[in-house]
């Protein structure tokens, strides 16, 4: 189950229940979730933690908000869906896979008090050093103003994708640090701290890290991921990035068949190179051995080494000096035939791999879930369907889903199909679930004619229901919610919504059926979190 929906569950279900039971409910709850997540303490390194951001501004645990309701005050609640506010420009059920729609929130009323509350997820920072540290930590270069230039510009262009307004140079310190620009920190930290090291570049200067906040960056071999996947015998061959040379595009096959030529390890060389063309031949197209290899070349047209993969030729030139513990010898008539891969005389700013600092990541990353009570709430709002009226129109989005998929052969008809399995109660009551018993529930999966994938996936979400449980959830309450989580199909790549079709009569009809079942499924997720 989603996060958000797993809070709107909980709470929900919580607020619902006798005051009595929650000391009970919430020990259950502890320990289904586990020490992943925290419902006594907020900000809890390592896992989730939920809570309520009140009107004063303070943001109290789960348990806590529970306490601070008064003992034998009247309380009600109900879960409302004031409207989705994801982008115009998407079908909600495709907005919803990258954003939080936000329309769904609690009513509680308590005292005669009605309150709304809509949640939202903090993140702690990811990196160490804050975004304030990291401001002071640019003020303390030698060319500050240059860095906090580039960093406008940079920000600016970001902003600029992003229908955000520019920013000043002047600006950009309290910008970082601000609740609107820290998402430029968070996200692209990393970005800003080499755009620092390549504007003082560029200046002549080095950077300076106090000791201070030495802890909060550390630098890293760029090729280090590569190196673990290679044998023993190829790292003693690996030829780091920082050192590979090129060919420049002068250099003519006669010429790099002299380079060769010119090496002690020669037939070596010769033999890797081909077994490297080899590799890469076409359909066809004959194998090449090293005799043969040199002789093409040295016949070719002066632009035909143009045609060919030429920094695979010289990396296996450079593999084949490194694997007999030898240095490449370039001839003096040669040696404008070959570059650095990398220069700075090509760019004076550009900062090798091994020295490019780089964020230390904060080790007690935590994400809290609070549900904020709004200043002020709309107009009421009515009841919305009943649970059986939201059923029928969930049960008969469900069919028309069920009956697109299997007219255009989509494998999404089995998530369907298991939703209206689930619905419709044709297995053992779910209120009996217990792990012993789960191998009946499955039985009865298989009976229906599921098997394979469809039965896996079952029993994955049957794991979700003994949370469910843990609040005492009616057998129609959990029924309706194992449907919910079987046909969420709704996200990015890989989902529902990453499906083409080749007639735009069938494309058409897929918008309206995402369209009917998205809604059709939010209004039957408010309705059962509703229902007695």
């Amino acid at each position: 189950m989603r996060v958000d929906d797993l809070c709107l569950v909980l709470v929900s279900s919580l607020l619902r229940e006798d005051r009595a039971r929650w000391p009970q409910r919430l020990e259950a709850l502890e320990e289904e979730l586990g020490e992943s997540w925290a419902l006594r303490r907020l900000e809890v390194p390592r896992a989730y933690s939920l809570g309520v951001r009140l009107l004063d501004g303070r943001e109290l645990p789960l348990a806590a908000w529970l306490d601070s309701f008064k003992e034998g005050g009247g309380r009600s609640v109900r879960v409302v869906d004031l409207g989705a506010s994801s982008s115009d420009a998407l079908p909600a059920h495709i907005a919803a896979a990258f954003a939080n729609s936000g329309g769904v929130v609690l009513e509680v009323t308590s005292g005669g008090a009605s309150s709304l509350f809509l949640l939202r997820m903090h993140s702690s920072r990811p990196h160490l050093l804050t975004a304030r540290q990291f401001v002071d930590f640019a003020r303390a270069q030698s060319h500050a103003d240059r860095v906090f230039e580039a960093w406008a510009e940079s920000i600016s262009e970001n902003n600029q994708l992003n229908d955000r307004p520019a920013v000043p140079a002047s600006e950009v310190p309290d910008y970082l640090a601000s609740p609107d620009g820290f998402v430029h920190y968070d996200l692209r930290g990393g970005e800003l701290v080499e755009e620092l090291q390549v504007t003082l570049r560029r200046h002549g200067a080095d950077v300076t890290i106090p000791d201070a906040l030495r802890a909060c960056f550390y630098t890293s071999d760029p090729d280090a991921l590569f190196r673990e996947m290679l044998s023993p015998e190829q790292q003693a061959e690996f030829v780091p990035s920082e050192e590979q040379l090129l060919l420049t595009d002068t250099t003519t096959p006669q010429q790099f068949a002299d380079l060769v030529a010119a090496q002690p390890f020669a037939a070596d060389a010769w033999t890797r190179i081909a077994r490297d063309q080899n590799a890469f031949l076409a359909e066809g197209e004959s194998p090449v051995t090293a005799e043969g290899f040199e002789a093409r070349l040295r016949t070719m047209a002066p632009d035909g080494l143009q045609s060919m993969l030429i920094g695979n030729l010289m990396l296996a030139l450079q593999q084949a000096a490194r694997a007999h513990g030898a240095e490449l010898v370039i001839p003096e008539s040669l040696r404008g035939c070959v570059r650095p891969a990398f220069s700075r005389e090509e760019d004076p700013g550009r900062i090798p791999g091994k020295e490019l600092l780089r964020l230390q990541p904060n080790p007690d990353v935590y994400q809290m879930y609070l549900f904020h009570e709004l200043a002020a709430g709309p107009a009421p709002v009515s009841e919305g369907p009943s649970w059986d009226e939201a059923r029928r129109g969930f049960t008969k989005a469900l069919r028309e889903a069920v009956a697109f998929s299997a007219a255009q052969g989509s494998n999404f008809a089995d998530a369907f199909k298991l939703a209206l399995f689930a619905l419709e109660g044709q297995a053992p009551r779910y209120d009996e679930l217990s792990p012993e018993r789960v191998p009946d529930y499955l039985e009865a999966v298989k009976a229906a004619g599921f098997d394979g994938r469809p039965v896996q996936v079952f029993e994955d979400r049957l794991g979700s229901l003994g949370l469910l449980q843990s609040l005492g959830m009616s057998e129609e309450k959990l029924r309706g919610l194992l449907a919910y989580l079987l046909s969420d199909v709704f996200g990015g790549m890989g989902s529902w919504n990453d499906q083409y079709f080749e007639t735009p009569e069938a494309q058409q009809q897929f918008d309206a059926v995402s369209a009917r079942l998205f809604g059709e499924r939010s209004v039957f997720f408010v309705a059962t979190l509703n229902a007695r």
